[in-house]
């Protein structure tokens, strides 16, 4: 091609394109890249100057030979980029967006032809603390089980004492030739594996691109036949394999770099970038490449420093720790089973924003096919239940204030203790140390935010006596089936102050009505009586989380408060048998029989907050995780983040009930 048609196809490019991408201009000849999600997130960076005209292309491939001959004859910088080493959930051939890019001006990871950005990294990497880091990731990794594309598979038991790994990759792959190898190659190696290990079986892992008919393999169809080699051409977690292999056998495939965190001894015989530090035994030499690394080391600079990770919910930059909670919590929801139920018992308001709920717990809503029917609390009598989750909107839900957060139970419900709850058995199992570790990294972020369940009231000073035990008794509403079904003697807010008072006479009593009784919606709004003469104060318009700041003790029945208060280090009596009693962690009137376990703070942390709920984005109205709704709840509560559509809700809510139409536009001008 001619420069003056380079010049014409960039001027054409640069008008279209330039307007409020990035600071500086871009010059993006593939429509594929440009088609990348959030490509201005992943491009945006200091490392070139703004006056400077950036050419991008994808890797060194054939279809970025335009953009790189371009930025050669015009003396542009190339900027080469590829996908990131944890990827997506799902294929990128099939359409899965990035959550990690990888950008190099030098060069591109998977060429050991030239110096790259990441061999770079690599050489001068010595920090402690990404060390650590590095150390942690490779841990977590390896735990739950992720890999470059992370797809929802079955555990294959053929694979379950697989030692020796063949792993073949995609025709074409430019990090084959980059890896300074070639079709030859592959079969060499198939053929040193079979001569290394003559009485094991030689598996063939063959790519998933190859396996879902997207593209053609070296090693598919064998190039010979022997009896010791079988083929594994199924859709596959690599760890199926990884986790009894003794001995992995690659070119360059990214798999050999996960077998080394599977503690796998690994053969290459290409030049991959992990290959030439000391970790694998090479059949190839990089001059380069003249330093012992650790495994860290190498994982550190390619993972944490190299890529580039995008949140997909909240669309910012991140780092690796915040997308694989988010691919943890995806592939555990796609996990489960697919079901046609019926929900002909929940009402049509709460219709109307289930729909992104059912598609994260794999439900269809079909009346006349339905075996199983949902009901929302109490009100389902079989089948499946739904109920608020522990952090669940900025306002209140008898406000029309939709949830960012849901439960769906499939035994009971967590606030029944007449029967076990998905809630109960999940704390009676193993809480893994993975999910453990994120509650602790979860709890002083949900400290520090101020975020409870509900989020209402402010954050106005009390004058409190400083030698007496200040002890918060929350109201609950007397009727809510919480009470019915999980505090069989004491069942009024009068008897409960009656009773903390006749227990603690010298302390100081504050009450807290429930806000949906104070907002006039449950109980009639009927909330004031005499007995509250003995409590020393009322409150009604302070927000729980600033309450909980001055108090010494909460006792309940069995409200949600006694569980806010254990995460701020709070005494808690229970009265009933709310679903975070029974663990140790409470001074309970009543016992379970049930509950067998003595938890630690974060494991209950864990199961209430992570693995029980399903979180939707109310911008997005996608799938996230608690950590992003945690963030999303503080940007709706500080007002850097607005969902307007009850206006919508309200007009299509008017044909069905009028009054309740009213009422939404009231709490939302």
């Amino acid at each position: 091609m001619k420069n003056s048609h380079y010049k014409h196809t960039a001027y054409l490019i640069l008008n279209l394109f330039n307007a409020g991408m990035i600071e500086g201009r871009i010059f993006i000849p593939s429509r594929g890249v440009r088609s990348i999600k959030n490509l201005k997130l992943f491009l945006h960076d200091d490392f070139f100057e703004s006056h400077k005209v950036v050419v991008y292309g994808w890797g060194y491939k054939e279809t970025s030979s335009f953009a790189r001959e371009y930025a050669k004859d015009n003396g542009l910088k190339y900027v080469s980029i590829e996908d990131g080493f944890i990827r997506s959930v799902g294929l990128g051939v099939l359409g899965a967006q990035p959550l990690s890019l990888i950008l190099d001006d030098l060069g591109v990871y998977y060429s050991a032809v030239g110096e790259s950005e990441l061999e770079k990294k690599i050489h001068e990497s010595n920090d402690v603390l990404l060390a650590d880091r590095a150390k942690a990731c490779i841990v977590n990794i390896r735990e739950q089980r992720l890999s470059k594309y992370n797809v929802q598979s079955v555990f294959n038991k053929s694979t379950k004492n697989a030692k020796i790994v063949v792993i073949d990759q995609t025709y074409g792959d430019a990090s084959v030739t980059g890896a300074m190898a070639n079709e030859n190659t592959f079969v060499e190696m198939l053929e040193e594996a079979i001569v290394n290990h003559p009485n094991e079986t030689i598996w063939v892992k063959i790519h998933p691109d190859v396996v879902c008919g997207k593209k053609k393999g070296f090693l598919y169809p064998l190039p010979f036949e022997h009896p010791n080699v079988k083929v594994f051409a199924e859709s596959i977690n690599p760890w199926d394999m990884l986790e009894s292999a003794t001995d992995v056998y690659t070119v360059s495939s990214l798999m050999g770099f996960e077998a080394l965190m599977a503690g796998v001894k690994v053969h290459c015989f290409g030049m991959p970038f992990y290959a030439g530090w000391g970790l694998t035994e090479d059949k190839l030499v990089c001059e380069r490449r003249n330093k012992n690394r650790t495994l860290e080391q190498v994982f550190a600079a390619a993972y944490l420093e190299y890529a580039r990770y995008v949140d997909p919910i909240l669309e910012r930059r991140c780092e690796l720790e915040d997308i694989i909670p988010y691919i943890v919590d995806v592939l555990r929801h796609q996990g489960q089973p697919e079901l046609t139920v019926s929900l002909a018992s929940v009402s049509r308001w709460k219709q109307t924003w289930l729909p992104p709920f059912l598609k994260a717990w794999n439900l269809k809503s079909e009346k006349r096919r339905a075996k199983t029917t949902v009901g929302w609390g109490m009100q389902s009598e079989c089948g499946f239940t739904i109920e608020d989750g522990f952090i669940r909107s900025n306002g209140l839900g008898v406000h029309f204030q939709k949830p960012i957060s849901l439960v769906l139970d499939r035994t009971g419900i967590y606030f029944d203790a007449t029967r076990p709850s998905d809630l109960e058995n999940i704390l009676n199992g193993e809480i893994s140390s993975y999910m453990v570790e994120r509650a602790e990294r979860l709890l002083p972020k949900l400290l520090d935010s101020g975020i409870t369940k509900y989020n209402v009231g402010s954050a106005q000073p009390l004058i409190l006596p400083e030698d007496r035990t200040i002890i918060l008794v929350p109201g609950q509403v007397e009727s809510d089936a919480s009470i019915l079904y999980g505090s069989p003697e004491v069942k009024t807010n009068s008897e409960l102050l009656l009773k903390v008072r006749e227990a603690n006479p010298d302390a100081f009593l504050i009450y807290k009505p429930h806000p949906d009784v104070v907002a006039g919606q449950r109980d009639d709004g009927r909330w004031e009586s005499e007995t509250l003469n003995v409590a020393d104060l009322v409150v009604t318009d302070v927000s729980m989380d600033a309450l909980l700041r001055h108090v010494d003790e909460v006792h309940t029945m069995t409200s949600l408060t006694g569980f806010e208060a254990l995460l701020r280090g709070k005494q808690v009596t229970t009265y009933g048998m709310p679903f975070y009693a029974g663990w140790g962690l409470t001074q309970d009137t009543l016992k379970c029989e049930r509950r067998k376990r003595q938890l630690a703070l974060y494991e209950l942390i864990a199961g209430a907050l992570i693995l029980y709920p399903t979180y939707i984005d109310p911008v997005s109205r996608q799938l996230c995780t608690v950590e992003q709704a945690l963030e999303r709840l503080v940007q709706m509560k500080t007002g850097d983040v607005t969902v307007k559509d009850y206006k919508l809700q309200a007009m299509l809510f008017l044909k069905r009930s009028k009054r309740a139409a009213l009422h939404l536009l009231k709490y939302h001008r």
